[in-house]
C-alpha cells in the first residue's frame, strides 16, 4: 500500500512539473522531438541566466577556496611533535 501512496505523489509532482514546461501527454505522443527540444532550450535559458552570477561569485570564492585549501595542506605537513 505504501508503494501506491509513493507512485501517486511521484506521478503528481512529474506531473506538476511537466505542466510548467507546458507538456501535456498528447504532446508528448504526438511531438515527442520538440517537446524534448523545448525542455532542453528552456534549462539552457536557465544556464544562460545564471552562468554570469556563477562567474561573478567565482572570482570571490574560488580564491578563497585555494586559500583554505593551502592553509590545510601546509598544516597537514607539519612534522606532529
Amino acid at each position: 500500500m505504501d508503494w501506491i501512496v509513493k507512485i501517486v505523489v511521484a506521478s503528481f509532482l512529474v506531473g506538476f512539473a511537466l505542466s510548467a514546461f507546458d507538456i501535456n501527454p498528447a504532446r508528448i505522443l504526438t511531438d515527442t522531438w520538440s517537446t524534448l527540444a523545448d525542455v532542453v532550450e528552456f534549462f539552457m535559458g536557465i544556464v544562460r541566466w545564471a552562468l554570469p552570477y556563477v562567474l561573478t561569485g567565482a572570482i570571490i570564492v574560488v580564491p578563497v577556496a585555494a586559500l583554505g585549501a593551502l592553509a590545510r595542506w601546509t598544516r597537514s605537513r607539519r612534522p606532529k611533535p
